[in-house]
């Protein structure tokens, strides 16, 4: 999900060539259907820092427009549109958040809002604009600034296409999805994953011609049921939609995988191993005429495998999940990959099961106990969660307070973890109520003694002397799709129902 402060404009898409369509085969009249949309915001005014959420979820209906705004700061209390009032949605310290009327998209409209972030609360004033449904922004410009209609970023698509819907995104800002449809009412999937420098690429549905007229710098997808999947994290959302029979090749060898269906499919020869992502097997992947290729962001560090396997005619798609920092955002990635394999009922069910789980732990009271998830590396460092990653937010979710909360991190990539001394996590966690392992990289521990020999200091930390240390299980971190099942593990510890674990397993004294 983009977020602008001076907003992108509209691309140019009216073309002559007959192979590309104009704006207004998007939206009849600039006039969409009653429904609920995604739409692009454009946002100017202030100091330029705040910013609002786009894609927004916008609702059409008979009463009107509305668009729901979220800031990127929770200081906003209240926004003036055409005089009348509209208070902040949100909880406390959460970015704040407004549903508000406009009348006409693709106009820009004025409004003002109230921010509590200086010494006393001050109104001010912004112009907003709300594009169409399908508008498709390019780099940074004015509001109502056109884009030349040469410039290098054009997106354009096969003639004829109507759209139809944008898929509604809870919690993921990484990816998005817009759907369409052409004179035979087949379908066709237009995906944007990231912002700023983002990848684009367009999915021929089921029985849809395999239309020519794209810009070239969207990837075209044709066939997904050879994959080659090298994203650790992918398998698992993957195989809870019984999608496993579209992946031909792993980046990841049989021993490798905690995921049962991985391992028989493996075992079976049904999925077999083409080399990790920095040296996968050319020829093989050639032989097996692999058709699709799902990378997480470490191929950037190998940047000639990528151009490679594009260079074969192997699509690749580079999955963004480890930028969502809510866990629910990472696991709506499933919709994406119900929407590649044609598993999107499937991904839907799986995703609502887990919100609601989520949300009836999140409703329960706060214990106020402090948390620390952390591991001790080989040279005697700490690894701990960086605070407001998906792991140190599960914390927050549970009823917890994660620790260490204060961390000088100039890190600004996806990487969840960062090294601090022993002395600076004593300082914030010595008096932490609950500590847990993290077993991803040193490996599982089966006793506090165990734990102790790592570092003496920690004999010291209150809980080890409570008995109150635990360890996550190394197979959890492929266990995508189980975010209520860590949660509820977390919330149980430190609601003192023990027994009812799954992921997380107490150590002996």
């Amino acid at each position: 999900m983009k977020k602008f402060g001076l907003i992108a404009a509209v691309l140019a898409l009216s073309l002559t060539a007959c192979s590309f369509f104009n704006k207004d085969n998007l939206i009849k009249d600039n006039n969409p259907q009653t429904g609920t949309y995604q739409c692009e915001i454009a946002l100017e005014g202030g100091s330029g820092r705040a910013t609002v959420e786009s894609p927004a979820e916008v609702t059409v209906s008979e009463e009107g427009n509305t668009v729901k705004l979220v800031w990127s700061s929770s200081h906003y209390d209240y926004m003036v549109v055409d005089g009348i009032r509209y208070d902040n949605e949100a909880n406390i310290d959460e970015n704040s958040v407004f549903t508000i009327p406009f009348s006409s998209f693709d106009e820009s409209f004025d409004v003002i809002g109230d921010t509590t972030a200086m010494s006393t609360p001050h109104e001010i004033e912004y112009t907003l604009m709300v594009f169409s449904p399908g508008t498709i922004l390019s780099s940074e410009a004015s509001i109502g600034e056109k884009v030349n209609e040469k410039q290098t970023d054009e997106v354009f698509l096969p003639s004829k296409l109507k759209y139809t819907s944008s898929m509604p995104l809870q919690y993921a800002n990484q990816f998005s999805v817009d759907n369409y449809q052409d004179d035979n009412n087949k379908n066709y999937s237009f995906i944007t994953i990231g912002s700023g420098d983002m990848t684009q690429y367009f999915l021929f549905g089921e029985g849809a011609s395999k239309m020519t007229g794209l810009s070239s710098n969207i990837t075209p997808i044709d066939s997904v049921d050879k994959t080659y999947l090298v994203s650790t994290s992918v398998m698992d959302l993957i195989s809870s939609i019984d999608a496993l029979d579209n992946i031909r090749l792993s980046g990841t060898d049989s021993k490798d995988w905690y995921i049962k269906e991985a391992k028989e499919k493996m075992k079976s020869g049904d999925i077999i191993y083409a080399g990790k992502y920095s040296a996968p097997d050319y020829e093989l992947i050639l032989t097996e005429n692999c058709n699709f290729a799902i990378e997480n962001t470490m191929i950037y560090h190998k940047p000639s495998v990528k151009d490679k396997l594009e260079e074969l005619g192997v699509p690749v798609m580079v999955e963004l999940s480890s930028y969502e920092k809510n866990p629910l955002g990472r696991l709506e990635w499933i919709k994406l990959y119900g929407v590649l394999y044609n598993k999107l009922d499937e991904a839907e069910d799986i995703f609502n099961n887990q919100v609601e789980r989520v949300g009836k732990v999140e409703s329960k009271t706060n214990s106020g106990l402090k948390v620390a998830v952390f591991s001790i590396s080989s040279n005697g460092q700490v690894v701990v969660r960086r605070p407001g990653d998906y792991i140190s937010t599960m914390v927050g979710m549970a009823g917890g307070i994660y620790v260490p909360a204060n961390i000088e991190d100039t890190d600004t990539s996806a990487v969840s973890t960062t090294k601090i001394t022993m002395e600076d996590f004593y300082l914030q966690a010595a008096d932490a109520d609950v500590l847990i392992y993290n077993s991803t990289i040193e490996g599982e521990l089966s006793s506090i003694s165990e734990l102790v020999t790592k570092s003496e200091v920690l004999a010291d930390f209150k809980a080890v002397k409570e008995n109150k240390v635990y360890c996550i299980e190394k197979s959890y971190f492929q266990r995508t799709s189980d975010v209520a099942e860590l949660i509820e593990d977390i919330h149980n510890i430190l609601d003192k129902e023990d027994k009812s674990l799954t992921f997380i397993y107490q150590l002996e004294d």
